[in-house]
């Protein structure tokens, strides 16, 4: 099932796009949903500068299977690289459908008339005519394709600018609606039950015990699939935690006592991603890396949540999923049902970047809501829950051996790559990989996910091919499926540790030849859009004056190699931890539509890359996951943020490329880097701890 499809498949036409309403408001649909990172204030920037009018006229329904338009899963930074030009192009066609239609009642060209917000104009003259005096007379029922006409970039006057967040003055105030707070006549509240390790399941339960708990509305019994209802939030929290003592759960059978050995001694089959040049003349002459990265949580501060309600055979959802569509899809083939038959709308819950567990709270809901036929259902996951089973970043070995031509160039990359899946999101048929589904009396055992190629952007292989100028370079990975952890996507995929893995050996190779490491890279590059972004963030962050005394270090990369450029310096403190104190950033993300959108993505993205840097991972008391709380499973702290500076090239000519995950990588490698230059140690797993440090130095 294609997650990603083109919006214009589900919305051909103008009015699956706009409505303009009489009141001089425009409603707007979007295929995309918003997770935190501003994607709606882009796509009304985008359509208000294409209808002339003013931002706050507009509406924007998100994410709701209702509207109709699919515009596939909100992942992978691909939002304004695939929709935002379709909300140009669908904006432009509806701004020329109406001029057209004011042309015939004014008898004039349409190369005459012009609008100011919404009103329009002949030759500068006002005609007593608007988009809202108009619209009833227009069937916008016609093909984006036909009247399409965005503007050239010397047309546009918001693009660029930093207009507010649509999203942010309500939920300052704290009246913005979250998935959270969703309230509907006699609406009741559910738990689940959690066995103790993910290959657990139920061997006994005292239904008759639990039967004459205080405040249970009803037990409910899928399989190993366990939820208690209540009609008050409390009473249903307290309920699971009783219940638990009447559950006798199985116990694993296979302990895997080193998850990260287990993944590099793999015997999996090896999949070639990449041969480029000269394959023959790879040989391994003594410069190499092999890093690695523990399974990381995705660590939403707010639990996940969703409220379902059955009407018959019809089902109504509310999630914070990124993936509306694809949730429709699935429910409908766990439940067989008509898609027709299901409804699925979008509300802002916890930020998030990848699968988390808002996919797996829906099934949750919607099996506990099928007990109360009529009656919605609000289910609320706990810390532990959210922490312990929602799908976990995987964890990741990546091998590099390099080799060197006589004049002392890098010859030859030999990559290989190893790693549980990175993507197991519920997508349809065959793609329910959602927790309750391994749990019902009849689970459903999807097949493993193919890892996406490297040509369509990679998965476990994600940013594992260099941009330097290297001319021989082989790829290769295994996709180890025999763990007994969800793993899927988090924030960059593979390319976290890739590029981990090519930043810091490009660094430890200018070190073995004492060339700067920025130099030896520019020695590296043709490109002359990455050698500009350099050059312009060694410039400000003034990487030759150490007069601070903090060590600095480099990294740099393009997301996917199709989505954004981002070069970075950062410097740090090393003292009993390491301290990320300053990080410059300089991005290229093609034409820019809201300068602080794209900061803000970038300036999360560097300090959650710090955090999963520095602090995180997951440690396994052997199949139980020990990440239960912010004490076993810490994140960065407010006064460990650094100092960011974020400077955008903007280039209006070229198209959009999407920001959210440019980041990640480089920031993990120029951490790295910096930790190099200051106490000429390589740490290779992360996250880089004290204790990593001490070990080193002890070697």
């Amino acid at each position: 099932m294609n997650m990603f499809p083109g919006s214009f498949d589900s919305a051909p036409n103008i009015a699956n796009w706009f409505t303009i309403n009489k009141d001089g408001t425009v409603r707007m649909v979007s295929g995309k949903v918003e997770i935190g990172q501003g994607i709606n204030t882009a796509f009304v920037q985008i359509a208000a500068e294409e209808l002339d009018i003013d931002p706050d006229r507009i509406e924007i329904s998100a994410g709701n299977t209702k509207d109709g338009l699919d515009g596939g899963c909100t992942a992978g930074s691909q939002s304004m690289q695939t929709e935002g030009i379709s909300v140009r192009k669908a904006a432009s066609a509806a701004r020329m459908l109406m001029l057209s239609k004011a042309s015939e009642l004014l008898q004039s060209d349409v190369r005459e008339l012009n609008v100011i917000d919404g009103e329009i104009y002949l030759n500068d003259n006002s005609t007593n005519l608007s988009y809202w005096s108009i619209a009833k007379d227009i069937d916008f029922n016609q093909p984006v394709e036909i009247y399409m006409q965005p503007k050239l970039p010397s047309q546009r006057k918001l693009a660029g600018k930093s207009i507010k967040r649509i999203d942010l003055k309500n939920k300052i105030l704290g009246t913005h609606e979250f998935v959270h707070d969703i309230e509907l006549d006699g609406m009741l509240h559910a738990r689940v039950v959690r066995p103790p390790s993910v290959s657990s399941r139920i061997i006994k339960i005292d239904i008759d015990k639990i039967n004459t708990l205080k405040n249970l509305k009803k037990l409910v019994v899928n399989g190993s699939f366990i939820a208690v209802i209540a009609e008050r939030e409390e009473d249903a929290v307290k309920l699971a935690e009783q219940v638990n003592k009447y559950c006798k759960w199985s116990t694993p059978d296979k302990i895997i006592e080193d998850p990260l050995q287990f993944i590099r001694d793999t015997k999996s089959p090896i999949i070639n991603s990449l041969d480029k040049g000269k394959i023959d003349v790879l040989r391994f002459d003594g410069i190499s890396t092999e890093v690695s990265r523990k399974f990381l949580c995705h660590a939403s501060i707010g639990p996940c949540c969703a409220v379902a309600q059955w009407k018959g055979n019809t089902l109504e959802v509310y999630t914070h999923s990124q993936a509306v569509f694809a949730m429709k899809r699935t429910l409908a083939s766990i439940f067989n049902i008509d898609e027709s038959d299901v409804d699925v709308m979008h509300k802002h819950g916890s930020g998030c970047y990848g699968h988390n567990g808002a996919d797996d709270v829906v099934l949750d809901a919607v099996l506990v809501a099928k007990e109360f036929n009529g009656t919605p259902v609000r289910l609320v996951w706990s810390r532990e829950d959210e922490l312990s089973w929602s799908p976990l970043a995987p964890g990741m070995v990546t091998k590099i051996d390099a080799n060197l031509a006589d004049n002392l160039m890098i010859e030859s990359f030999d990559i290989s790559i190893k790693s549980p899946p990175h993507v197991k999101r519920p997508s349809g048929e065959n793609g329910e990989y959602l927790l309750a589904a391994e749990h019902m009396s009849n689970p459903l055992n999807p097949p493993n996910p193919v890892d996406t190629p490297l040509d369509k952007g990679g998965a476990a292989d994600r940013n594992s091919m260099p941009l330097y100028d290297i001319p021989n370079i082989r790829i290769q990975k295994q996709i180890v499926y025999d763990l007994p952890w969800r793993t899927s996507a988090m924030r960059g995929l593979g390319a976290f540790v890739n590029v981990y893995a090519i930043e810091t050996l490009m660094d430890d190779i200018a070190s073995m030849q004492e060339i700067d490491p920025i130099e030896f890279r520019l020695k590296h590059l043709s490109d002359p859009r990455i050698i500009e972004l350099i050059e312009r963030v060694r410039d400000i962050s003034k990487w030759t004056d150490r007069s601070s005394g903090l060590p600095k270090g480099f990294a740099f990369s393009r997301y996917k190699n199709s989505g954004a450029y981002c070069a970075m310096v950062v410097e740090i403190n090393v003292d009993e931890d390491i301290e990320l104190i300053n990080a410059w950033a300089v991005i290229d993300a093609g034409e820019v539509v809201n300068a602080d959108g794209v900061k803000n993505q970038i300036e999360g993205g560097i300090i959650q890359a710090t955090s999963c840097t520095l602090i995180e991972e997951v440690n396994f008391d052997g199949e139980i996951i020990s990440a239960t709380d912010w004490e076993n499973y810490p994140i960065i702290k407010f006064k460990q943020t650094p100092q960011i500076q974020v400077e955008l090239i903007d280039r209006p000519e070229e198209p959009f490329l999407g920001v959210g995950e440019a980041a990640h990588g480089p920031t993990a490698a120029a951490i790295s880097n910096a930790l190099f230059t200051a106490m000429n140690i390589r740490i290779k797993q992360l996250p880089i701890t004290r204790e990593r440090i001490i070990s080193s130095l002890n070697i």
